[in-house]
């Protein structure tokens, strides 16, 4: 666990105040609230390997909660909690652009871009729908009543495919796109609906990407992917066989003046590859509280990612925030708005240790780019909470193996 000094805490507590009675935060405090708050313990080593005795450890468990779908609880956070505005993030006037086909069927990974009402050439925030068709999106003010120009990008048939000695597809790439351009009101929840002439998108790749903090106080959670990275990845293809093609990467990253800042190996389909890769790595450096995961995940978001017709998703594993100097922040932010609009879903697993701020900051990066947060809810079986979760009732898998392989699922169907 990152250390974090007596001072930091106690000016931590100041920052808080009371919450509303409907929320559920979980952590080790007294009757008085957060502020006789003590950090959990560090989690213990892994244990079992994928397979022997059930995949995961047990005593380990996992919540996972989505600000999307209860976004008027997350709104209330920022009247009671200060920390939430954190590195210049706007996440509170959240619009909602489903598209439809025109024989109903929801349009995935069609390109949504919001312009300015006042101002239709200057683009306020751009995302990708996910299966359901859904995109969602960020604008710096609340546009709510305006007329708004909003655009909508849509990859055509793909027409061109090269092939391999064997028959099998190497190339498979788009010609051109088809755009749309609608002047839509906005209803009274902030949503749109767009109908295309064309039908839905077949969709049948995913590309996943682990982006993993590996610095000193990771150590347990980076025993525990090493023994259940390919038993995690083969469940989900068994789960989804209509993915024909599976890209996996990773990205390890640490903190300037480490032995690296950052570690990638690039996206493969061999599961085999990756977990060797997984398992040459160890833990050190860090030292203070924040590392260079802005780096980390401006780097992921640049990576060559399928660009039309594919799921796009980074599993964010860490324990700590960026640094808070300007230039961190503007990376961290940057890169956050360039992975919604690629498409690229970020849903960040929170290890121990995390505090309130770090906490807020990754949940924003979920919001903006469609994901959903995860993180460590019970220490060995015992009920003995981590850092405070400001969210509502949860849910909770015994373990990570199962909390990612759900939540993969969950992306990969339209229900």
């Amino acid at each position: 666990m990152k250390r974090i000094f007596l001072l930091s805490i106690t000016i931590l507590s100041l920052l808080i105040t009371s919450c509303n009675s409907d929320f559920f935060i979980s952590g080790n405090f007294s009757d008085d609230g957060l502020n006789n708050y003590t950090p959990s313990p560090v989690i213990p080593p892994a244990g079992e390997k994928a397979g022997n005795g059930g995949s995961g450890t047990k005593e380990v468990t996992y919540g996972e909660w989505s600000d999307i779908n209860h976004y008027d609880f997350y709104k209330n956070l920022f009247t009671n909690y200060k920390e939430i505005g954190y590195f210049g993030f706007e996440t509170r006037y959240m619009v909602t652009v489903n598209v439809n086909s025109n024989i109903g069927n929801p349009v995935g990974d069609a390109l949504v871009e919001l312009y300015d009402p006042e101002v239709p050439e200057n683009k306020l925030f751009s995302a990708k729908t996910n299966l359901k068709g859904k995109a969602y999106l960020f604008p710096s003010y609340d546009v709510t009543g305006k007329s708004v120009p909003v655009k909508v990008i849509i990859a055509e048939k793909k027409q061109f495919q090269t092939f391999d000695e064997t028959g099998k597809v190497i190339t498979d790439e788009v010609i051109s796109a088809e755009k749309k351009f609608e002047q839509t009101l906005l209803n009274n929840d902030n949503s749109i609906s767009i109908t295309l002439d064309d039908d839905s998108q077949e969709i049948s790749i995913l590309d996943l990407m682990f982006v993993i903090d590996t610095t000193s106080s990771m150590g347990d959670v980076l025993s525990y992917l090493k023994l259940e990275y390919s038993d995690i990845i083969n469940k989900i293809k068994t789960a989804n066989t209509k993915y024909n093609k599976i890209n996996l990467a990773l990205l390890f990253y640490r903190d300037t003046g480490d032995e690296y800042i950052t570690r990638y190996f690039d996206f493969t389909e061999n599961i085999g590859q990756q977990e060797g890769n997984l398992i040459k790595q160890f833990v050190n450096g860090g030292g203070d509280f924040p590392e260079a995961s802005d780096r980390a995940l401006a780097e992921a978001v640049g990576k060559k990612w399928t660009v039309d017709n594919a799921i796009r998703l980074i599993f964010h594993v860490c324990d700590a925030p960026p640094h808070s100097d300007q230039r961190s922040q503007s990376t961290y932010y940057d890169a956050i708005k360039t992975a919604a609009q690629k498409g690229i879903r970020i849903i960040p697993v929170a290890s121990s240790g995390i505090d309130l701020t770090s906490e807020y900051l990754l949940r924003q990066e979920a919001i903006m780019t469609g994901g959903t947060y995860i993180f460590l809810t019970d220490f060995n079986g015992k009920n003995e909470k981590e850092s405070p979760q400001t969210v509502g009732a949860f849910t909770e898998d015994d373990n990570l193996n199962k909390c990612i392989v759900r939540v993969v699922n969950e992306y990969l169907t339209t229900n």
